[in-house]
């Protein structure tokens, strides 16, 4: 796994360490493939927020990323220069700004999910059908407990 001297049986059995590791692979090869698509990672999951609800606000879009209003600004600013996304002053309240995508960021953002099922397949091709859906579940329950 890693060159590291830890105490005997901690590494191999540690739920954080092992997390960490695998989140760390996940995250490199996810940056590889969004690389070859010319897309920079910070945009991915507005992306993805936005081809499942066009049309949402930049409020909407923070909560849902958990991303500060500022960052949030700031990748619109330069997702909109790229031509991925538009802005629209809500006809309902001139104070809240909508973000759509364009037809170059709905292009980009319809190759995104089969990427992430091909990354997830390659990430879990030693388990079984049952023991994806398990380990999923699992990791479902471990995370609403920290919420």
């Amino acid at each position: 796994m890693t060159g590291a001297n830890w105490p005997k049986g901690t590494q191999n059995q540690s739920f954080g360490f092992l997390s960490q590791v695998l989140a760390r692979r996940v995250d490199q090869a996810m940056k590889k493939q969004l690389a070859d698509l010319n897309l920079d990672f910070r945009f991915f999951m507005t992306l993805m927020q936005l081809l499942a609800e066009d049309g949402q606000s930049q409020r909407e879009l923070g909560a849902k990323l958990s991303l500060p209003e500022y960052q949030v600004s700031r990748n619109l600013d330069t997702m909109a220069a790229d031509g991925l996304i538009e802005r629209r002053t809500d006809p309902s309240n001139r104070r809240t700004t909508l973000v759509f995508l364009t037809a170059n960021g709905r292009e980009l953002a319809q190759q995104l999910p089969p990427l992430i099922n091909n990354l997830n397949d390659s990430f879990l091709s030693a388990l079984t059908h049952e023991e994806r859906v398990t380990l999923i579940n699992m990791l479902q329950r471990i995370l609403s407990l920290t919420d």
